[in-house]
């Protein structure tokens, strides 16, 4: 056991010791007590790997990475002050597209991993063309390695290859993960209070112990009346408002409210709302629309309540209906969809 104390003057400590000292400055989510989750600068731009049908380049960048050799080894700083551009790519293939890919490689013999050497190579290595490139794509050869990019060279003749960044970014202790989709977030070691940017729905997310949720209560869909819906009659029902959003699963809140009027239809009538969720009922309220001769007399239905749907994108729409067909009106209505924390 190895106890260090960082950074008393004229008390020596390795490497290796500061790299575990500065542990605790790292974001979590990794399940690596001395490391963290490798990944490049926040702000790290998605175009500074480009590629040419010959050539791959690199632009100056800089990135934190966790081998992963071993549980003590913690994270290292990389970066690169100048432009990296080397004719490395190989030529493309007559009839099918590849992925190949470009990675840096720790080698920290120091540090137990066996490699022999202390180095942090920036290395290429091709895939191999197939019907089905992303079965054949070439992959990291082992954890001490970190994905800068992925590049696609097309088939002869197929046009210029084309670069996805990866997306890991590195943020520190307490700092918002920003991750690229469900995927990625569901892989992480999570813990109560860790909190997500998620690219591909643009939402943050929150973890409570138990599940992930919406950081915060936020609206992930709503809609409006476009225009006057005169309500079917009984067993009928009229759409007044519909919503499709992508739900995480678990609570949401639904929010609606619209104005029905009796316009002047002669007699006192009843109505009913109703929500659906995908042509399922969740809930239903009926209403009196009173009769005033001469007069369109509304009235204000609006309730909030909560529904617990699957994981998915859903479409939930507020109908209304009438003991009498044309008796009643939608002039106005809204509901918004809740994610629930």
């Amino acid at each position: 056991m190895t106890i260090t104390f960082l950074a008393p003057d004229g008390v020596a400590v390795t490497a290796q010791q500061e790299r575990q000292a500065r542990a605790a400055q790292h974001g979590g989510g990794a399940a690596r007590p001395l490391g963290g989750r490798s990944g490049f600068r926040v702000d790290t731009a998605s175009n500074i790997l480009t590629a040419t049908s010959t050539t791959w380049s690199l632009q100056p960048c800089s990135a934190m990475i966790d081998p992963g050799a071993s549980t003590h080894q913690g994270m290292y700083g990389w970066s690169s002050d100048q432009v990296v551009s080397r004719a490395e790519i190989v030529a493309a293939d007559a009839t099918y597209a590849r992925k190949d890919i470009v990675y840096i490689q720790i080698n920290d013999s120091s540090a137990g991993d066996g490699s022999g050497a202390t180095t942090a190579p920036l290395v290429y290595l091709a895939g191999t063309a197939s019907a089905n490139p992303d079965a054949t794509k070439a992959t990291l050869p082992s954890s001490r390695c970190f994905l800068v990019g992925t590049i696609t060279v097309p088939q002869a003749g197929g046009g210029s290859p084309s670069v996805i960044i990866n997306p890991a970014r590195y943020v520190t202790a307490g700092g918002i993960l920003p991750v690229a989709d469900d995927t990625e977030r569901l892989a992480l070691a999570a813990y109560k209070g860790l909190r997500v940017d998620q690219a591909d729905t643009g939402r943050a997310y929150r973890h409570n112990g138990t599940r992930w949720a919406q950081a915060a209560l936020a609206a992930i869909g709503s809609g409006s009346l476009g225009a006057v819906a005169t309500l079917a009659g009984t067993p009928t029902w009229t759409d007044i408002v519909t919503v499709t959003a992508t739900s995480m699963g678990g609570p949401v809140t639904i929010d609606f409210n619209t104005t029905l009027i009796n316009a002047n239809s002669g007699d006192h009538r009843t109505a009913a709302v109703r929500v659906q969720c995908d042509g399922v009922d969740v809930d239903s309220y009926s209403f009196f629309a009173q009769y005033l001769a001469g007069a369109s007399v509304p009235t204000f239905p609006a309730q909030k309540f909560f529904h617990t749907p699957a994981a998915g994108q859903h479409t939930w729409t507020l109908q209304g209906n009438a003991n009498i067909g044309g008796a009643i009106q939608a002039v106005k209505g809204s509901m918004v969809i809740y994610e629930k924390p």
